[in-house]
């Protein structure tokens, strides 16, 4: 069954099923969802580790009481922590914590290793090609 040729779209898919599967069953191990482990690395893209619960309501895309929900759950993990701005007791921050930054780096460990073996077929030159040409077609999707 694994030798019929697939169309690029599912090959794409299951590549991705894939690498999901890898970093889904890591996040089982620190009781995250796919979801919160985003909202954490979101956090730690950002160079102080800190952002307005507003701007990771925007980036995500969803309402303010499901960005509350997902901050609020990973509070009790002790994962981020969240502060009221100091000028106006309305905007309220959130910072990740030194927890969440070594489960980000950890769980970064387990992408870049499910990666490597993923494209471990291909040389340095194939694999910088690829790459380009992905981003050529993300990029003509509007």
């Amino acid at each position: 069954m694994e030798s019929r040729k697939f169309h690029n779209g599912e090959l794409i898919k299951r590549l991705n099923d894939k690498v999901e599967k890898a970093i889904n069953n890591q996040l089982l191990t620190y009781d995250l969802t796919s979801t919160q482990f985003k909202m954490l690395v979101m956090l730690h893209l950002i160079p102080d580790h800190t952002a307005m619960l507003k701007e990771l309501e925007k980036y995500f895309g969803v309402a303010q009481s499901t960005a509350a929900g997902i901050i609020a759950r990973l509070e009790k993990k002790n994962l981020v922590a969240s502060f009221s701005d100091e000028n106006d007791k309305r905007v309220k921050h959130v910072r990740l914590t030194h927890d969440g930054l070594q489960i980000c780096l950890s769980v970064r460990e387990t992408i870049v290793e499910t990666e490597r073996k993923l494209f471990s077929g291909l040389t340095p030159e194939e694999q910088n090609e690829l790459n380009r040409l992905l981003y050529k077609v993300y990029h003509s999707i509007k």
